[in-house]
């Protein structure tokens, strides 16, 4: 037996539905893949495929200044929690944010406040544990989060 048209046509909007929940699922994952991939290429300022120990202290100099919003030339803690979001906004404009991981390694003598010095310091030894095979180049194989 044949379906019908109206059978033909519900079978089209669900195949359809399919094709399309599949494609935007896949298009929602993808994001936190750019998303790192927009990093390494922004960081590989010669588009050599490869960052380099200079490429990674500027990029760590464009992060101070991110970060230093005050331009006092050092990032107090609440600073950074400003600079990268770090506080819901729904919450009071001073709450307490848990200080993560990241700023804890820059803050390398814990006073809460970084310097540039201790920025590049701490991409260096991003740099150094990221480049595997040690020839002085971060490649987009061995670049993997949080990066430099």
């Amino acid at each position: 037996m044949r379906p019908t048209n109206l059978e033909r046509d519900a079978m089209n909007k669900l195949f359809l539905a399919i094709v399309l929940g599949s494609t935007l699922t896949m298009a929602i994952s993808l994001p936190a893949l750019s998303y790192e991939e927009s990093r390494f290429l922004g960081m590989d300022r010669d588009a050599d495929g490869a960052i380099s120990q200079a490429e990674t202290e500027a990029y760590r100099e464009r992060l101070f200044k991110e970060y230093d919003l005050n331009s006092d030339g050092k990032v107090e803690y609440e600073e950074y929690v400003q600079a990268e979001s770090l506080r819901s906004v729904t919450v009071p404009a001073h709450s307490e944010v848990p200080v993560p991981d990241e700023y804890k390694e820059m803050d390398t003598n814990g006073d809460t406040i970084v310097t540039l010095e201790e920025i590049k310091a701490a991409g260096v030894m991003r740099f150094n544990k990221l480049d595997k095979n040690a020839d002085g180049k971060v490649s987009k194989d061995e670049f993997v989060s949080p990066g430099l």
